[in-house]
């Protein structure tokens, strides 16, 4: 029974994972396609350049300079992506709740279609940032984040290690990140640029997007030891729906690292 649940788990979560892989990989590709032949792609435009290892390092034309149409189009497209991939984890929540509100459960493949959106919605941005840095050096540091994230969830659901032991650890330890986070977002809500996180000392953003990327490994690790333990403790809850919401949770973590990871490197 326990083999069989997180075989549901890994399933969809290894699907989301590697299909987003796919995509980021394929982006960069058509960016590059659409540099050499001057056409535009995801309504920009891109120049080949070159680094200081003589490596192809693409740049969006304009996209950094305020004003320009290209700038406004980048901004909207990060603005697209980030709303669509909030929407649709929406709709996995509602979908994964319909059977205790209704009293009967949504085909599986609705949900899973609907997570699967999230992470074809949120690959432009993981694409466009790895762009707008040097995509030969990030393309590594985002695979091997992909793959570190997967070894996690392998080890917390098949290595048969008690991992409760770090509930305390993660209690205590979300307050550091809780207060830097809620501080200096409440300000931006309301539209207030000075205090966001993004004016904070670059030191400090760096050393809380460490903090973060490591807190948000091991509650990664602990999450999927949990669904080992569910599926050890209540058969019952052994059903494909219950694995689309278990791997929905490890893939929004998942999100977060990879997230962190581009803050700690500057992005």
């Amino acid at each position: 029974m326990d083999t069989s649940f997180i075989f549901k788990v890994m399933v969809f979560y290894s699907t989301v994972l590697f299909a987003i892989i796919a995509v980021v990989l394929g982006f960069i590709y058509q960016c590059r396609k659409a540099a050499k032949t001057g056409e535009v792609f995801f309504y920009l435009t891109f120049k080949e350049t070159y680094d200081d290892k003589g490596r192809l390092d693409l740049v969006p034309i304009n996209s950094e300079a305020e004003g320009t149409e290209d700038f406004k189009r980048i901004n909207e497209g990060f603005g697209v992506c980030f709303g669509m991939f909030f929407i649709f984890t929406l709709l996995v929540m509602l979908s994964l709740a319909w059977e205790g509100q209704v009293g009967y459960a949504l085909p599986t493949f609705i949900p899973f279609s609907l997570m699967l959106a999230t992470g074809l919605w949120i690959a432009p941005i993981f694409a466009l940032l790895l762009i707008e840095a040097n995509e030969n050096d990030l393309i590594k540091i985002f695979l091997s984040t992909t793959i570190g994230c997967y070894s996690l969830v392998l080890i917390g659901s098949s290595s048969g290690i008690d991992f409760t032991f770090l509930e305390p650890i993660l209690l205590l330890g979300f307050l550091p990140i809780f207060i830097y986070y809620f501080v200096n977002g409440v300000p931006w809500i309301f539209g207030v640029t000075i205090g966001t996180t993004w004016n904070v000392r670059p030191r400090v953003r760096k050393f809380m997007a460490y903090y973060s990327m490591v807190w948000f490994s091991l509650f990664l690790l602990l999450q999927s030891n949990t669904a080992r333990f569910l599926a050890e403790t209540s058969p019952e809850d052994n059903t494909w729906n219950n694995a689309v919401e278990v791997a929905m949770q490890l893939w929004i973590t998942t999100v977060e690292i990879i997230f962190r990871v581009f803050e700690a490197t500057g992005q």
